[in-house]
């Protein structure tokens, strides 16, 4: 697991994903620990950065599926804002589009995507926003999260507007 310093390409060094424990230590699976201590033996005075990992919120989520993904759909010829499996293509192009590995299969490479779960808040949703903007100039009231979870707390419960993009023409941001 020895990093190389002395070539041009240097090997990714590997995460270590644990918890703090109750008493304020750290806590890390039985094959994560004796690999950190190997990779700290073997590494010494290497610098590192610890961060949290957080959670994204219900929110976040929501709004990606019930706004953006909604948005893509709305502004993409041949689709349909309103219909789950036209959204779920969507969700799951923007997933191969910004956040995929790449991956070579028979000398051809390919994009897979991963899972977004807790990724909304590590960039992801920013990303497609950006690019939402980039492709589609929409009005920024469209993008605005305090609209979306206004139509979501309460517009929404009332039936006037079924769905986010219903609203978003009902008061006249989209045609």
């Amino acid at each position: 697991m020895k990093i190389k310093t002395t070539n041009k390409k240097r090997e990714t060094p590997p995460k270590f994903i644990g918890r703090f424990s109750e008493d304020g230590g750290l806590s890390f699976g039985t094959y994560t620990r004796i690999d950190l201590k190997k990779f700290a033996k073997e590494n010494p005075k290497m610098p590192f950065e610890l961060k949290p990992l957080l959670p994204e919120s219900e929110d976040q989520r929501g709004f990606f599926e019930g706004g953006i993904c909604s948005i893509v759909a709305y502004f993409q010829e041949g689709m349909d804002y309103r219909s789950y499996k036209d959204r779920k293509k969507v969700r799951e192009w923007l997933k191969i589009e910004f956040n995929s590995d790449l991956v070579a299969l028979k000398g051809k490479t390919n994009k897979i995507a991963k899972s977004t779960k807790n990724k909304l808040n590590d960039g992801f949703l920013e990303r497609v926003v950006d690019w939402v903007i980039e492709n589609y100039s929409p009005p920024e009231e469209l993008l605005d999260t305090k609209k979306y979870n206004y139509w979501r707390d309460v517009i929404f419960p009332t039936g006037k507007a079924e769905t986010y993009i219903d609203y978003l023409k009902e008061i006249k941001l989209l045609k």
